[in-house]
Order: C-alpha cells, then sequence, then structure tokens
C-alpha cells in the first residue's frame, strides 16, 4: 500500500513537471543566474566591525585580535574557561596559526583531528573519543559580513566534525578573508578551488549557533551543532 501510493505521488509530480517544464526552461534562462556580491545595505565602513556586529546580534562571541599573538590569548582564554582537555581541530596548517600547536601542547590538550574512519567497534571508539571533546577549531575559506556567517569548505585535512559537533566552535578568520556578502564569499571559493566539490564533501555556511524552534516557537541553543561560535578575527 504504501509503495503504491508513493508511486501514485510521484508520477502525479511527473506528470505536472512534464506540462511545465517547457514554461520553466525558458523562465530560468531569463534570470540571471550569478548572485549580487551582496544585498544588505552597506552599515559599516569596516568589514571586520560588520561582522562582529552582525555575530553579536546572533549571540555569537567575536575576538577582534590585532594580531596572532592576541588570537592565540583569545584561543587559550576560551579553552580554558571550558576546562578543555581535548580539542578537535583542522590541520593546523589549514588553520593558519602560528604557534596554536605550541599553545595546546603547553597546556597538555590532546589534539583529535575530526577523522573518522573504520568500521564497527573502531568506530565506535572514535567517535566516544571526538564526543568527549567540548571545544572544536577551523579556519574558514570566507567570512561574509552582512550575516556574520562563515563558508566552510570541507576536505582533506578539514574535517567537518571540526566546526559541528563540539559545544563550543572557535573560528579563525583572517582579515583578508572577510567578504560584504554571500555572492562574493561564493566567487572566492571557486577562485580557489576549480571544481569546489571535487575533493570536499561539502560546503558549509554557518550562521551564529546553532537554533532549535519547537511548535510552539521555544528557542533553543546547541541541539543540532554547537551552542557557542567564538570568531577570533585578526588584524
Amino acid at each position: 500500500m504504501i509503495n503504491s501510493s508513493r508511486e501514485r505521488i510521484l508520477e502525479r509530480i511527473r506528470a505536472g513537471l512534464a506540462g511545465t517544464r517547457p514554461f520553466l526552461e525558458t523562465e530560468a534562462t531569463r534570470v540571471s543566474h550569478t548572485p549580487p556580491p551582496f544585498v544588505h545595505p552597506i552599515t559599516h565602513d569596516d568589514l571586520a566591525h560588520q561582522f562582529a556586529a552582525e555575530l553579536t546580534k546572533l549571540q555569537g562571541y567575536p575576538h577582534l585580535c590585532d594580531n596572532d599573538e592576541s588570537a592565540l590569548e583569545a584561543i587559550a582564554g576560551i579553552i580554558d574557561r571550558h576546562e578543555a582537555r581535548e580539542v578537535i581541530t583542522w590541520d593546523l596548517a589549514a588553520i593558519n596559526l602560528p604557534g596554536l600547536d605550541e599553545m595546546l601542547r603547553q597546556r597538555g590538550i590532546t589534539r583529535l583531528d575530526g577523522q573518522i574512519a573504520g568500521e564497527g567497534e573502531q568506530r565506535t571508539a572514535l567517535l566516544q573519543a571526538h564526543e568527549r571533546a567540548p571545544v572544536c577549531i577551523s579556519g574558514v575559506d570566507a567570512a561574509i559580513a552582512e550575516s556574520a556567517t562563515l563558508a566552510l569548505h570541507s576536505g582533506g585535512g578539514r574535517a567537518r566534525m571540526a566546526s559541528l559537533l563540539a559545544p563550543v566552535f572557535i573560528a579563525v578568520v583572517r582579515r583578508e578573508q572577510l567578504v560584504r556578502g554571500l555572492g562574493e564569499a561564493i566567487e572566492r571559493i571557486k577562485q580557489n578551488y576549480s571544481d569546489v566539490f571535487r575533493d570536499a564533501s561539502a560546503l558549509t555556511l554557518i550562521t551564529g549557533p546553532s537554533r532549535t524552534a519547537d511548535i510552539e516557537l521555544t528557542l533553543t541553543l546547541g541541539v543540532h551543532g554547537p551552542r557557542e561560535i567564538h570568531v577570533v578575527l585578526i588584524g
């Protein structure tokens, strides 16, 4: 019965598409497929301050740092505050923050790479080890100022888990990675990767802490991702 009902529904959809496809294809050719560089009015001359203002509205935590040393101090403070003994990170070269490895080593913190390989008990053990980490750290490919959105291109050494699993997420952003809008971010990523998804499992867009609302509109943070997001912006 279920399969029969499913097929009837799908058949109606196919029939509808067959009748409207010429119209839809004609309309599609009339519309530009190039996204605008940005869509919201310019509110700040400085993209770093615009990003920080928008992130604060989202209940995120911006850390504007003049140099790498200040960035390391900010990250160390977050880690200490959450008493982290393990952290999940991208490969350190991909994060591009000299001194991060040494700072973690001095605190006796174990770095987990977010790679979950194997099957059965081996895979379960790796997942359990990563679930204990209260903090994850990654770099970004672009940071969108008008919405405080982070764009992360996953791939080798850039595990998705390093931005999604732990309750506290720290993103390391360089000033030159700031763009005003989504269109600019997409163009930058396309320039950096000739084929965006050839060697990547995903392109993740993160805008503030994870938010979930039930039917009564009760908002809860951190159900489907980090409940606390820190962006360490350098430069």
